[in-house]
């Protein structure tokens, strides 16, 4: 097997997939207790949103916790790197929703008015902050490490 100089250390993987393994239940009971709450009537979004926000909550507690015990970066990973491709995903990310709004000549406010449907503002909002957070981890990862050069 070969060992690449930028992977993750034993420690660092033991955390990851534990720390993995313990999101994947969590979401699992979130998604039987949505599905058992949905039988009984109770509706707090409309289907696939609420799958959807179950899944990404989930994601955003397992990235949050895997940065938090130092399981995310190799120890010699390049933090310039990862602050290029995240600022080269929001950008797409708004080039590919002005774009989409373009191409099909309506505002989505207008869509959401007229089918009183919230689920895309919803996810809008969450996929905003995921990124806001990602956004907010990579400049605290960068002051941490330039604290621990200075020592």
């Amino acid at each position: 097997m070969k060992n690449n100089k930028n992977s993750l250390d034993e420690m660092q993987r033991e955390k990851r997939n534990s720390i993995g393994n313990q999101m994947f239940m969590l979401m699992f009971y979130a998604l039987l207790i949505d599905i058992g709450l949905y039988g009984y009537g109770v509706r707090w979004l409309s289907y696939p949103t609420n799958v959807m926000v179950i899944i990404i909550v989930c994601m955003s507690i397992y990235l949050v916790r895997i940065i938090a015990v130092n399981a995310y970066l190799p120890p010699k990973a390049q933090n310039r790197r990862n602050g290029v491709i995240l600022m080269i995903t929001i950008v797409f990310s708004i080039v590919l929703a002005i774009t989409g709004i373009l191409l099909l000549g309506e505002s989505p406010a207008e869509t959401v008015a007229t089918t009183k449907d919230n689920s895309a503002i919803i996810l809008a909002i969450v996929s905003v902050v995921g990124l806001l957070m990602a956004l907010i981890v990579m400049v605290i990862t960068k002051v941490n490490n330039k604290d621990e050069k200075e020592d």
